[in-house]
């Protein structure tokens, strides 16, 4: 049998179908031992939550217990190949898990771990659309207008014919360029290396080396930025970088809020060098009161929450988590296998 052990929040109707994978499957969980959710489908939890000393012992018990674990388990994440001395393998449910690895020490391990890459893809991609959108079309004028009352005609603009840079076009990359080009943009993708069988190719009308980052900022109307969180990407979009933007470009960042250097972003906002920004990632979260982002009136600010769809997330979570467990016991390889080197 192969122990399996459910450490965050998930419904009856998932856990029974994370049980009938496979009949080799002894699948642990315990509600009362987990962080309770803070809306349908939350894996985090709330900010306080602890386990009484009685409930740590049993939740440990059953870490003792595992060979997979999906989810890195609250209250014990850098302990955590000492806790599970049996475990080969973890199924992360976020995107950018190369950090919490990292920091779990299983980055020097045979542990694996997979991630949840392309699961928030969709959301993601959609919040940078409506982003680009309200930004052409003066929403925030039109609010300002009705709320005055006031019948002010205005000029609009258009997505149509604007180009638009992605700053990591992998997955989620790839979501926004899908979900852009209807509207008629150009799409320049950049990413770590680039090769002649690129798949990325498919996405976008030119594809750049991240050494040649400063180069496609310069062409770009928006740019959306989807880096993870790795000290490669760490200030890659630095301030040399957002001086490259033309001036009135619009920035999105959808990506890990370590990537871009938030002092150089809210200085080229408050001087309009870029005509605005949508944020749902930052330096540092939650955003602190005094951060001036909450100034600037050009600025959308998501608390790191725009791809939170409950039904969906967790639906599309179950889907990889069944299929690698199928892959894992019939010795397949296995989905969104994480690159130790990279952190993605």
């Amino acid at each position: 049998m192969t122990t399996v052990v459910v450490t965050s929040y998930f419904e009856e109707e998932h856990l029974r179908r994370i049980r009938e994978v496979d009949g080799r499957l002894r699948v642990l969980y315990r509600e009362d031992l987990v962080p309770p959710p803070r809306w349908p489908g939350d894996h985090a939890g709330p900010e306080g939550w602890r386990r009484s000393p009685e409930e740590d012992e049993e939740f440990l018990a059953m870490l003792a217990e595992a060979e997979v674990l999906y989810d890195f388990p609250r209250g014990h994440t850098r302990d955590l190949a000492q806790v599970a001395p049996k475990l080969r393998w973890v199924q992360a449910s976020m995107a950018g898990a190369g950090e919490v690895a990292k920091n779990a020490g299983l980055v020097e391990t045979d542990i694996v771990v997979t991630t949840a890459s392309g699961v928030y893809s969709g959301p993601l991609a959609e919040f940078v659309v409506m982003a680009m959108l309200q930004h052409a079309k003066g929403l925030e004028r039109l609010r300002r207008d009705k709320a005055e009352r006031a019948w002010r005609p205005a000029y609009v603009d258009t997505l149509e014919g604007k180009t638009l840079c992605i700053v990591g076009i992998g997955n989620i990359g790839r979501a926004i360029a899908g979900r852009a080009r209807p509207f008629g943009m150009r799409i320049l993708g950049v990413k770590r290396t680039v090769h002649d069988e690129d798949p990325a190719r498919n996405h976008a009308d030119a594809l750049y080396g991240t050494d040649r980052l400063h180069e496609a900022l310069a062409e770009a109307d928006y740019v959306a930025v989807t880096l993870p969180g790795t000290p490669e990407t760490h200030h890659l979009v630095d301030e040399e970088a957002i001086k490259s933007m033309q001036k009135g470009a619009y920035f999105v960042n959808v990506g890990r809020g370590a990537a871009v250097d938030e002092g150089a972003l809210v200085e080229a906002l408050r001087e309009g060098h870029l005509s605005g920004a949508a944020l749902d990632v930052f330096e540092v979260e939650p955003l602190p009161r005094e951060s001036p982002l909450w100034e600037l009136d050009n600025v959308i600010i998501s608390p790191h929450s725009t791809d939170n769809l409950p039904g969906l997330t967790n639906r599309l979570q179950t889907d990889l988590f069944c299929e690698n467990l199928r892959r894992y016991l019939d010795g397949e390889p296995l989905i969104n296998v994480l690159d130790k080197k990279l952190l993605y």
